[in-house]
């Protein structure tokens, strides 16, 4: 009766036991199922930085490219500016070669041309003669020039 008495103690307290296994394996259950919902969150979160990540890189991507064009664009820009002093100092020049306002041209040259005697009037008379000596009516014409 003793080793009965004591087998159905230790079966009570093998079923007590096991009752706390059971108790602590659903416990375990409940942690695993938590931690799979965390890995599963986990998972998303990651997909979702590496989306942005991907968006990031191609905003990097479209920056560089931009940034070559500004690059590209200053210097055709440098080109230009300078091409535009070079054709102004150009243009500065040539219009430095003309007098505005002034009653006589300055000669270029250091030598200047012996003067021309002045014809009279009545020489240029005799000159356009000579010219239009091609009828009665221009010399006729001509003659009125003389008394004037």
């Amino acid at each position: 009766k003793t080793l009965i008495s004591a087998s159905s103690q230790q079966v009570g307290s093998g079923v007590e036991l096991v009752g706390r296994s059971g108790e602590a394996l659903q416990q375990i259950v409940v942690q695993v199922e938590q931690i799979d919902s965390l890995v599963a969150e986990i998972a998303a979160s990651a997909q979702e930085q590496a989306t942005g990540l991907g968006e990031v890189n191609a905003a990097v991507n479209q920056m560089d490219q931009v940034t070559q064009q500004n690059a590209a664009m200053v210097e055709e820009s440098t080109a230009a500016s300078h091409a535009l002093r070079n054709e102004a100092t150009e243009l500065r020049r040539l219009i430095g070669e003309f007098r505005v306002g002034e009653t006589e041209a300055k000669p270029k040259a250091t030598r200047r041309p012996e003067p021309q005697p002045r014809a009279t009037p009545r020489q240029m008379v005799d000159r356009v003669r000579q010219a239009y000596s091609g009828g009665a009516a221009t010399a006729a014409k001509l003659d009125g020039w003389e008394e004037f």
